[in-house]
């Protein structure tokens, strides 16, 4: 069976767990340049991409909100969703690859409008034929997060959402 395990401390991912329910093993991602310590583990950085993958996650784990990320340009939804097209080191790492080469990750969220080729924001949410929301367990410094905390850790990251940038004012003659 599929696992999924997010553990958060301060409000930050610091580590993921995957277990693909194939070959049993457990893949195991750690924040930082480097696995370090954890020799066998594979590494990501706090980016955008990362931030929209925890929102993502924490939304669809909580159910109280439409579990589902979208924005435009800049947005961590975006962000997301280039990082799916380009399969970096890390989510490879994270999630592993099917025998195509292929990451798991792009079974694992459903995406509309992917890489923006039309006007209009992206969408991303959890495929539950591929991950039911009940495979997926977050923790936060160290206990499992009852309902009411993935509430104020997904308003904690969704205020890290890119906001557009304004229009420059007119100046006046």
């Amino acid at each position: 069976m599929r696992d999924l395990k997010l553990y958060f401390e301060a409000g930050q991912l610091t580590e993921v767990a995957f277990c693909d329910g194939i070959s049993g093993d457990v893949r195991r991602s750690i924040r930082g340049k480097s696995g370090g310590a954890y020799r066998c583990a594979g590494s990501f950085q706090w980016t955008s991409a990362v931030k929209g993958l925890a929102l993502l996650a924490v939304r669809a784990v909580s159910g109280l909100e439409e579990p589902v990320i979208k924005g435009c340009g800049g947005s961590l939804a975006a962000s997301l969703d280039y990082a799916i097209s380009k399969q970096p080191m890390w989510l490879t790492e994270m999630f592993g690859c099917d025998q195509s080469g292929i990451s798991l990750i792009r079974r694992m969220v459903l995406r509309t409008n992917p890489e923006r080729k039309r006007p209009g924001p992206t969408v991303l949410s959890i495929n539950e034929r591929f991950m039911p929301v009940a495979s997926i367990s977050i923790f936060s410094d160290g206990v499992r997060c009852s309902r009411e905390e993935l509430v104020v850790l997904a308003a904690a990251l969704s205020q890290e959402e890119c906001v557009p940038a304004l229009e420059p004012l007119a100046q006046a003659a």
